[in-house]
């Protein structure tokens, strides 16, 4: 489809481009997580939602037991393809109805993006510039598109690039084109579309504005904490929306982690940095919720919890590129002081846990 024909789908003939806003977020281990705090992130009214949110880690049972795979994640485990988190509207269709529909996939984007939806979708990354995958393998992956430029024929996306580094960056109409049509239409069809909503977008609902509301509630983050700390499975709170996901949660995900480690080690499990890298997110985020703690009141300015908790996240960020460094060497035997050096982040953890949630509840 040339720019004329496309230029047809603007309802605003004059917004040749458009580009939503979209930042590095503090999580990009999984995209998941990367695609809602890019958006949500920036603003004041998301804050008592992110900092209560990414307390919580879990080991899902089934990726152990039936994949191999020790997938750490945050609790909830966020996909922008379900609808387990507020201030975003979704649209979701697929590439098999549009194709049955005659849409053209520029048109869909475009007309999407105008709208200020920002769309998820899949390709094959073999003919994405500057991927991993780029001319060397084909790979189906997800891709995050949040803005269009008619006269430069690009589209605005965030992807892992080919140092493994979450990025934004840029993609032709051509290239976006060819990676589509190569992944096919029956297997990773959907296409997902969102829109950041305000607070105030929901006084019109039926519930009125309290729907966008999610205000701070201090004895929710302690109870988050508790569960962190008790390795209690925090999926038994919501028995009433789904049944309790099977797993290992809060510090009980430590002794897997030393396990897939020793596993790696041993030359029986593949190199895998994601572990690590969630590990160091998290770690980043204890910090993040100390200071945002701090703002509000509940701890004093000179406390000493942010001075163990930055020591915890640099000692996370090390274990993290000490994983990197065996995998780009190929050397295992260099992971060996990982195990120990995890046993004692658990127990400092601990400590700093323990005594945060005293500080909270003086």
């Amino acid at each position: 489809m040339n720019i004329v024909e496309m230029q047809t789908v603007l309802a605003d003939k004059t917004k040749r481009s458009v580009k939503l806003p979209f930042e590095m977020p503090k999580v990009y281990g999984f995209l998941g997580h990367a695609y809602v705090l890019g958006i949500l992130q920036p603003y004041e009214y998301a804050q008592p939602w992110i900092h209560t949110s990414y307390i919580q880690l879990f080991i899902a049972k089934h990726y152990l037991n039936d994949l191999q795979e020790y997938r750490l994640d945050f609790y909830p485990d966020l996909m922008i393809a379900y609808n387990n988190m507020p201030w975003l509207s979704y649209k979701h269709s697929d590439k098999v109805l549009l194709d049955r529909l005659g849409v053209d996939i520029h048109r869909y984007l475009i007309a999407q993006l105008e709208r200020e939806y920002y769309v998820v979708t899949y390709v094959d990354e073999y003919y994405i510039h500057n991927s991993i995958c780029y001319q060397q393998n084909h790979f189906v992956h997800d891709i995050f598109i949040y803005g269009y430029d008619l006269d430069r024929q690009i589209y605005h996306v965030a992807i892992f690039d080919k140092n493994r580094q979450f990025t934004m960056q840029e993609v032709t109409f051509e290239q976006f084109e060819q990676a589509y049509v190569s992944q096919g239409k029956a297997s990773q069809s959907l296409i997902s579309s969102c829109k950041r909503m305000e607070p105030l977008d929901y006084e019109s609902s039926k519930y009125g504005s309290g729907v966008g509301r999610y205000d701070f509630d201090l004895q929710l983050l302690i109870g988050v904490l508790e569960d962190y700390l008790a390795g209690r499975n925090t999926t038994e709170r919501f028995k009433l929306e789904r049944h309790p996901m099977e797993g290992y949660f809060g510090v009980e995900v430590y002794p897997y982690l030393q396990e897939f480690i020793t596993r790696v080690i041993d030359g029986v499990q593949n190199f895998d940095v994601r572990q690590l890298h969630i590990l160091w997110e998290h770690k980043r985020m204890m910090v993040g919720r100390i200071q945002y703690l701090q703002q509000l009141g509940y701890l004093q300015e000179d406390t000493l919890l942010l001075a163990e908790a930055e020591r915890l996240e640099k000692q996370a960020y090390t274990h993290r590129n000490l994983m990197l460094k065996g995998f780009m060497s190929q050397n295992r035997s260099i992971l060996q002081p990982l195990v120990n050096s995890l046993e004692d982040m658990l127990v400092a953890e601990k400590a700093l846990i323990t005594q945060l949630i005293e500080e909270l509840r003086k």
